[in-house]
């Protein structure tokens, strides 16, 4: 008597999974720009180059605020650090944060900074909405995430704040982003 044995063949299926939200963000706002990107050669071909320079500098506006968006996203996919966290050991009261470190990478090095665990969540929320390391070295000097209408160092631009508030809509175009960009169309 022979048995054969048959291999289990194994279906494509297995290996996909949903995109996360914020993955879904990226492809949105990746598709969002290629359009416009589309759409404005289009337009600058069938136009002979005749744009006026008041849609010149808004469509300039819109692609820069694309591109900012996309690399927030990208670092809040991959932060620039992550925390430690050690807590007390005690069965009575509930998990106390005993120490907090911040680690990253920097020439290939990995670096460890202790920080106030009272930072605990805001260094949280900073790492999670894409901050840079500048800015969260800023965080930690100050104590919390500040915002300006202008680019300063450490500071997290305004425009970041207005677009967080309005639930990372893809079609708002946030007030203060001109000023930050400052772009001059020459």
């Amino acid at each position: 008597m022979t048995t054969t044995t048959r291999r289990r063949v194994l279906t494509k299926t297995e290996g996909r999974r949903q995109a996360t939200p914020k993955e879904r963000e990226l492809i949105h706002l990746l598709a969002n720009l290629g359009c416009s990107l589309a759409r404005y050669g289009y337009k600058h071909a069938t136009s002979k180059g005749e744009i006026s320079p008041s849609d010149r500098l808004r469509l300039a506006e819109w692609h820069y605020l694309r591109v900012q968006q996309i690399r927030r996203i990208e670092r809040s996919l991959e932060p620039v650090g992550t925390l430690k966290r050690v807590y007390f050991k005690s069965e009575l009261s509930p998990r106390t944060l005993k120490s907090l470190k911040l680690v990253w990478v920097e020439d290939d090095k990995e670096k460890v900074k202790r920080v106030d665990p009272v930072l605990d969540e805001v260094l949280s929320l900073a790492l999670d909405r894409g901050d840079t390391l500048k800015q969260v070295f800023h965080i930690i000097e100050l104590g919390d995430r500040t915002f300006s209408a202008t680019p300063e160092k450490g500071k997290v631009p305004l425009w970041v704040q207005e677009w967080e508030e309005s639930g990372y809509e893809v079609n708002f175009f946030p007030p203060s982003f001109p000023a930050w960009a400052n772009i001059i169309d020459d």
